[in-house]
C-alpha cells in the first residue's frame, strides 16, 4: 500500500459543490457511514466482517481524506500530464512502462523473466504509476493508512471495505503449468494479464491480483491489488474507473440489517459490493494510539524494510 498512500494528499479528489455550495464528496452521499466515535467504528468493521455471510472475503484501503477516491496513481498521473483516462491510454501507457522497464534490464534473473503482472507489482511497490490499486485483507492495516498522516489529521478519512468473494484472482506468478493457446504461446509474459482485462471488460467486475513473491512490506501489510478495465462511461461513484453495478453500495443493505438486526441468508454476499467508513479527525486522534499501541500498527510495523526507514522522520541533533 504504502508509496500511493504517501502520494495521494497532493493530488485532487472527489471533492464538488451542491446546490446551496457546501462542498461535499461522494463518500457523503450514497457509499458510506459515519460512526461518531472508536467504539462505533469497531461495531461497524464488526458488523461488516460477521453479517455479511462467513465465507465473504473483504479486502480494505484506507484514505486519509475523503477528498480522495479509489484510483489508481496511472490515471492519477494521465490526469496530470492532461491525457484523459480511458482504458485506451491507461493501457497504451502500461504497455510502454513495461517494455521501458525491461528495456531498463528489470524483470529477470537467473530464474527467468517475470510475468508483466509481476513487474507490475513490483513497480507499484516502488511508487511508479500503474493502474494496481493496493488494498489489504486486515482492516487494521487499512484503518492506519487512513489516521496516519499528520498533513490530513484535519480531514476525515475513509476506511473503504470490498466485499470481493464474486470476482475473479489472478496471481503474479502462476503456480500450475497451463494448456497452452495460442494467446499464451504469442505473448507468454503478458496473456495472463491481458485475458483479465478483457474479462473485466466483458464481464464488468473488478478481479484481484495476488503477490506470489512476497517481499517483507508486503506480507507486514497483508496486502494485494484491485483493478479493473475502465468502462467507456463512469459513473458518479467513489470507486473510479470501475464498472459500475446499481446493487454494489452495500449502505442500504446494511442500514437496513442493522435496522432488523439480521444478516443475509446464505453464506456469502452474492456479488462485488463496497461500503465507506467515515473517520472523523476527533476518532482519528483517538484511535491512533490504540493502533499502535495496541494492534502494532506503526510505521516501523507497516515500513519495515530499508526503504520503509529511510523515509521515517529521523531527527537528527549535536553530540552532549
Amino acid at each position: 500500500m504504502g508509496t500511493e498512500h504517501v502520494d495521494e494528499a497532493s493530488h485532487g479528489g472527489s471533492t464538488a459543490s451542491g446546490a446551496d455550495g457546501e462542498e461535499y464528496s461522494l463518500w457523503n452521499r450514497a457509499w458510506a457511514r459515519r460512526p461518531q466515535s472508536p467504539e462505533e467504528l469497531w461495531a461497524e468493521i464488526g458488523f461488516l466482517s460477521f453479517s455479511l455471510g462467513i465465507e465473504t472475503k473483504f479486502v480494505w484501503r484506507g484514505l486519509p481524506s475523503t477528498d480522495f477516491e479509489v484510483k489508481s496513481s496511472l490515471a492519477r498521473r494521465l490526469i496530470e500530464q492532461g491525457i484523459e483516462p480511458t482504458e485506451a491510454n491507461l493501457r497504451f501507457n502500461e504497455v510502454r512502462a513495461i517494455k521501458a522497464a525491461r528495456e531498463w534490464g528489470l524483470g529477470h534473473s537467473q530464474y527467468g523473466y517475470a510475468s508483466d503482472l509481476h513487474l507490475l507489482a513490483l513497480m507499484q511497490h516502488h511508487g511508479i504509476p500503474t493502474r494496481l490499486v493496493d488494498v489489504t485483507y486486515n482492516p487494521l492495516t487499512a484503518l492506519w493508512f487512513a489516521c496516519a498522516d499528520p498533513r490530513l489529521m484535519d480531514k476525515p478519512g475513509v476506511l473503504v471495505s470490498m466485499a470481493v468473494s464474486a470476482i475473479p484472482v489472478i496471481e503474479t506468478v502462476p503456480i500450475l503449468p497451463k494448456e497452452a493457446t495460442w494467446g499464451s504461446v504469442g505473448d507468454p509474459l503478458g496473456f495472463d494479464y491481458s485475458q483479465a482485462l478483457g474479462n473485466s471488460a466483458s464481464n464488468r467486475l473488478p478481479f484481484l491480483v495476488q503477490p506470489i513473491v512476497r517481499d517483507p512490506r508486503m506480507t507486514a501489510q497483508e496486502g494485494l491489488f484491485i483493478t479493473a478495465s475502465v468502462p467507456e462511461q463512469s459513473d458518479a461513484t467513489p470507486l473510479w474507473g470501475f464498472p459500475y453495478e446499481a446493487d454494489w453500495t452495500l449502505l442500504s443493505w446494511v442500514r437496513e440489517m442493522k435496522d432488523l438486526d439480521m444478516g443475509i441468508h446464505g453464506d456469502r454476499w452474492p456479488s462485488f459490493g463496497t461500503l465507506g467508513l467515515i473517520i472523523e479527525p476527533e476518532v482519528k486522534r483517538k484511535i491512533l494510539p490504540i493502533l499502535e499501541n495496541s494492534f502494532n500498527r506503526s510505521h516501523r510495523t507497516m515500513y519495515p524494510d530499508l526503504s520503509g526507514f529511510g523515509t521515517h522522520k529521523f531527527g537528527y541533533s549535536e553530540a552532549k
